[in-house]
């Protein structure tokens, strides 16, 4: 057996498509050529690597009923089965009657399975992965990159209806995080607006809006050592002045 002629067999194997004849002359190859194994391994991990991409499905009775019926009229074979030898080519060469469909089946599966190494890497490289992963908010990311900053700090402040709103900072990563809890939704036709206070002049970062819990993680983007942070309540869509309209609920000062 050349080598051609063990890879036919071990893509069938498996795809478990070897009779028992074919079963016992691939372990007789592969003790014989030991070096083939890595062979068996790549189709091995081929065959796993298509079954965990295909999505499970129940059958419908309807087809399960047909497979049923074909395991029914389908010849077993038992454990007493004794091998035998693959029947000799004809006087032209050619092989057998049995051994040619036997080939023909073990040479579709050789290229079943190596059409889909090509399908599998294709789909890999080529498939936006990416886009099926949630993006990281930038927010989230630079509250982890505060807290392992070796001059993290936060200072924090609590309102009368038990809302906290807590600052993350850190001179080192130059990044400052809001973070609040609790807090009620702003009143009807206002909004949050987050502003960031240096000396005395305020620069708005925007409108804020807080999640079911109150909760809001939100990224100061610009501020600095020495820097404080406020939130007002102002018109929905913010500040028509460009500046503060009421007193803050809090300000937050980086110490």
């Amino acid at each position: 057996m050349n080598e051609q002629e063990f890879r036919e067999l071990s893509a069938a194997r498996a795809l478990h498509a070897l009779s028992p004849e074919e079963e016992q002359a691939f372990s007789l190859a592969l003790a014989a050529h030991p070096e083939w194994r890595s062979v068996v391994e790549e189709d091995r991990e081929t065959a796993a690597a298509l079954g965990a991409a295909a999505p499970e499905v129940s059958p419908s009775e309807a087809s399960r009923a047909a497979i049923l019926d074909l395991i029914s009229r389908t010849p077993q074979f038992d454990g007493t089965h004794t091998p035998v030898a693959d029947p000799a080519p004809d006087a032209a060469g050619e092989d057998g009657p049995e051994e040619a469909p036997r080939r023909s089946r073990r040479r579709a599966a050789w290229f079943v399975l190596a059409a889909s190494v090509a399908v599998l890497l294709a789909v890999s490289l080529s498939f936006p992965w990416g886009s099926l992963l949630p993006a990281q908010d930038p927010a989230v990311v630079a509250l982890q990159q505060i807290e392992a900053s070796p001059d993290a700090d936060t200072v924090t402040a609590e309102l009368p209806d038990g809302s906290k709103g807590a600052l993350h900072w850190s001179d080192q990563a130059r990044k400052a995080v809001l973070v609040t809890e609790g807090m009620s939704d702003a009143p009807s036709g206002r909004d949050y607006e987050l502003w960031i206070v240096r000396g005395e002049q305020p620069t708005s970062l925007g409108v804020m809006r807080v999640g079911p819990e109150g909760e809001a993680t939100v990224l100061a983007a610009g501020f600095e050592p020495g820097d404080a942070l406020a939130v007002t309540i102002e018109d929905r869509g913010g500040s028509p002045t460009g500046a503060p309209t009421t007193d803050p609920l809090f300000v937050l000062a980086a110490a």
